[in-house]
């Protein structure tokens, strides 16, 4: 003996045609219990076609209209809109109307298919589970074409910060593209919680935020760091290939990454600075100087007279005043400043024009050879430490 629990439809001849079908729990004991229920189903079937035979023409109907509507959208954004927006507003906006083409294709049709269905009155359970159905679509296409827009944004913006050759900017496109889609992930769960799954999303709520909480105090150093870079980012404290100092490290910045920033110090070692501390780090930007500052002294012997020093004064205007490296806005300064223990001090002080090293070193020895060169012509002699030792004779 077979014992079989299944679900039988009976529709009351005397419901109305836009009540669902009344159900009840038929027990099959048998094999002619089974054909009696599959001949029941059967009628029950033929019955519901042809009460709701008018109503089904009109389903037709509707889909024939969505296919034609859908086409007929699909023709204007790829022919008429994607070219208007080619000439008007550039390559971006065309981009989103070819990209979001088949999303809304896609949503049209699941629009048309889910009002053409509410023309026919289909069961409780089946009606139940087709609006289900039409509504988990819709939330796809919907998430579809966000995406999708999300994606076309990111590549243009992304484009724009390449050619800007700034790193920070790259890295922020990307944390906005992932806060995005977190963001837009977030909210189609918990409407996709509510609306089909009939969840407590106030409770989910409070759980996932007691759960983030933990989380967030478990990975507090993750999280602080996560919010340096974004200080970081925001401030444009510094970009790829500047040379900084922080704390200790000092380097030019090679990368600038979601937890850390790595430098490389001038005879190659490579430093990583968590961005939390960087953060909370006085930072120095040393690239962002617009000139070099470089001061000596120059020191010349006691026999040295005053006719001398002021020639060599002279001398230093005449190399230094109208030198390319130096700018009229800064010039460069020279003074007769001390008496030191074994020299007559000349104080200089000047700011080269540029921030590359090398083309500074070069400056440097261009001025240098032309002080030595005219320093000796005029017979000006560089001190150097000495010490005069006086031996006293006594007489016997």
């Amino acid at each position: 003996m077979i014992s079989l629990a299944l679900l039988v439809a009976s529709t009351d001849p005397a419901a109305d045609a836009g009540n669902a079908p009344i159900t009840e729990i038929a027990k099959i004991d048998s094999i002619e219990d089974s054909f009696g229920y599959f001949h029941s189903l059967g009628r029950d079937i033929a019955n519901w076609f042809a009460r709701e035979e008018y109503h089904l023409l009109w389903l037709g109907i509707g889909v024939v209209v969505t296919l034609l509507v859908m086409f007929a959208v699909r023709w204007f954004l790829l022919c008429g809109l994607r070219r208007i927006a080619a000439r008007t507003s550039g390559q971006l906006a065309e981009e989103i109307v070819l990209r979001i083409a088949a999303p809304t294709q896609l949503l049209i049709l699941t629009i048309g298919l889910s009002t053409s269905r509410n023309l026919v009155h289909f069961p409780v359970g089946l009606g139940n589970w087709l609006s289900k159905f039409f509504y988990a679509c819709f939330i796809f296409v919907v998430l579809w074409g966000i995406f999708r827009l999300i994606g076309v944004l990111d590549s243009y913006y992304r484009r724009r910060a390449e050619l800007s050759t700034q790193q920070m900017n790259v890295l922020l496109v990307d944390m906005l593209r992932k806060a995005i889609k977190a963001a837009v992930w977030t909210l189609a769960a918990i409407f996709v919680a509510q609306n089909l799954f009939n969840l407590n999303v106030t409770a989910l709520v409070t759980g996932a935020g007691v759960a983030g909480l933990a989380i967030a105090f478990a990975a507090q150093n993750t999280v602080a760091n996560l919010f340096g870079a974004m200080s970081i980012i925001t401030d444009r404290t510094f970009k790829v290939g500047d040379r900084v100092t922080i704390g200790d490290a000092n380097g030019s910045i090679e990368t600038v990454g979601l937890r850390s920033v790595r430098l490389r110090s001038l005879d190659g070692t490579v430093w990583t600075v968590p961005n939390r501390i960087a953060a909370d780090s006085t930072i120095e930007n040393i690239t962002e100087r617009p000139c070099l500052k470089h001061a000596f002294t120059l020191g010349l012997v006691y026999s040295t007279t005053p006719d001398q020093m002021r020639r060599a004064l002279e001398i230093l205007g005449e190399i230094l005043d109208h030198h390319p490296a130096f700018s009229p806005e800064q010039p460069p300064l020279y003074f007769f400043t001390d008496f030191k223990e074994f020299s007559l001090d000349i104080s200089v002080v000047v700011w080269f024009q540029t921030t590359d090293f090398v083309q500074c070193q070069k400056w440097k020895q261009e001025i240098n050879l032309a002080i030595l060169d005219k320093f000796n012509a005029a017979g000006l002699e560089f001190a150097f430490p000495t010490s005069t030792n006086y031996l006293i004779k006594q007489g016997v």
